[in-house]
Protein backbone atom coordinates (compact mmCIF):
# COMPACT_ATOMS: atom_id res chain seq x y z
CA UNK A 1 0.00 0.00 0.00
CA UNK A 2 1.23 3.35 -1.00
CA UNK A 3 -0.15 6.59 0.08
CA UNK A 4 -0.30 10.53 -0.05
CA UNK A 5 -2.13 12.86 1.95
CA UNK A 6 -2.85 16.51 0.74
CA UNK A 7 -5.03 19.42 1.86
CA UNK A 8 -6.45 21.51 -1.15
CA UNK A 9 -9.70 23.77 -0.61
CA UNK A 10 -10.68 22.80 3.15
CA UNK A 11 -10.99 19.23 1.83
CA UNK A 12 -8.11 16.56 3.05
CA UNK A 13 -7.46 13.66 0.55
CA UNK A 14 -6.12 10.17 0.58
CA UNK A 15 -4.80 8.87 -2.42
CA UNK A 16 -3.85 5.16 -2.33
CA UNK A 17 -1.88 3.84 -5.46
CA UNK A 18 -0.83 -0.11 -5.98
CA UNK A 19 -2.97 -2.03 -3.57
CA UNK A 20 -5.02 -2.44 -0.54
CA UNK A 21 -5.14 -5.86 0.57
CA UNK A 22 -4.89 -8.28 3.69
CA UNK A 23 -1.04 -7.60 4.09
CA UNK A 24 -1.62 -3.68 4.54
CA UNK A 25 -3.77 -4.16 7.77
CA UNK A 26 -2.12 -3.26 10.48
CA UNK A 27 -0.08 0.02 8.44
CA UNK A 28 -3.74 1.49 7.61
CA UNK A 29 -4.24 2.33 10.99
CA UNK A 30 -1.38 5.22 11.73
CA UNK A 31 -2.98 6.13 8.03
CA UNK A 32 -6.75 6.61 8.87
CA UNK A 33 -5.25 8.58 11.79
CA UNK A 34 -3.05 10.82 9.72
CA UNK A 35 -5.54 11.24 7.78
CA UNK A 36 -8.31 12.15 9.84
CA UNK A 37 -6.31 14.65 12.37
CA UNK A 38 -6.87 18.33 12.85
CA UNK A 39 -10.74 18.04 13.22
CA UNK A 40 -10.69 17.31 9.43
CA UNK A 41 -14.39 17.48 7.97
CA UNK A 42 -14.25 16.20 4.60
CA UNK A 43 -11.86 13.43 3.15
CA UNK A 44 -11.90 12.18 -0.20
CA UNK A 45 -10.42 9.22 -0.59
CA UNK A 46 -8.84 9.13 -4.11
CA UNK A 47 -8.71 5.26 -5.82
CA UNK A 48 -7.85 6.53 -9.27
CA UNK A 49 -4.22 4.94 -8.95
CA UNK A 50 -5.20 1.85 -7.02
CA UNK A 51 -4.93 -1.30 -9.34
CA UNK A 52 -5.95 -3.87 -6.89
CA UNK A 53 -7.95 -4.06 -3.73
CA UNK A 54 -9.37 -7.61 -2.03
CA UNK A 55 -11.91 -8.18 0.42
CA UNK A 56 -9.86 -6.82 3.28
CA UNK A 57 -9.28 -3.76 1.44
CA UNK A 58 -13.04 -3.21 1.54
CA UNK A 59 -13.31 -4.10 5.61
CA UNK A 60 -10.38 -0.99 5.82
CA UNK A 61 -12.38 1.22 3.84
CA UNK A 62 -15.50 0.32 6.27
CA UNK A 63 -13.08 0.92 9.36
CA UNK A 64 -12.25 4.27 8.00
CA UNK A 65 -15.52 5.40 7.71
CA UNK A 66 -16.21 4.26 10.84
CA UNK A 67 -13.51 6.09 12.52
CA UNK A 68 -14.70 9.20 10.39
CA UNK A 69 -17.69 9.06 11.54
CA UNK A 70 -17.07 8.98 15.14
CA UNK A 71 -14.93 12.33 14.72
CA UNK A 72 -17.59 14.04 12.44
CA UNK A 73 -15.99 13.54 9.47
CA UNK A 74 -17.66 12.74 6.00
CA UNK A 75 -15.70 10.01 3.42
CA UNK A 76 -16.16 10.01 -0.21
CA UNK A 77 -15.04 7.60 -2.91
CA UNK A 78 -13.10 9.12 -5.82
CA UNK A 79 -12.31 7.73 -8.84
CA UNK A 80 -12.43 4.20 -8.60
CA UNK A 81 -11.66 2.31 -12.31
CA UNK A 82 -10.91 -1.28 -13.16
CA UNK A 83 -11.38 -3.92 -11.02
CA UNK A 84 -11.60 -1.38 -8.12
CA UNK A 85 -14.62 -0.37 -9.11
CA UNK A 86 -16.62 -3.73 -10.44
CA UNK A 87 -15.93 -5.05 -6.91
CA UNK A 88 -17.00 -1.74 -5.16
CA UNK A 89 -20.16 -2.31 -6.94
CA UNK A 90 -20.34 -5.96 -6.72
CA UNK A 91 -20.27 -4.95 -2.96
CA UNK A 92 -23.10 -2.26 -3.29
CA UNK A 93 -20.55 0.31 -1.40
CA UNK A 94 -22.56 2.80 -3.08
CA UNK A 95 -24.76 2.46 -0.55
CA UNK A 96 -22.34 2.99 2.04
CA UNK A 97 -20.33 5.93 0.68
CA UNK A 98 -20.63 8.59 -1.89
CA UNK A 99 -18.57 8.14 -5.09
CA UNK A 100 -17.38 10.13 -7.58
CA UNK A 101 -16.25 8.72 -11.00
Amino acid sequence: MKYQITDSNGRRTLAFRGQLTFADRTALDPVISQALAGGVRELDVDLEALDYMDSAGLGMLLTLRDRAGKSGAQVRLAKPRGDVKELLSLACFDTLFAIES
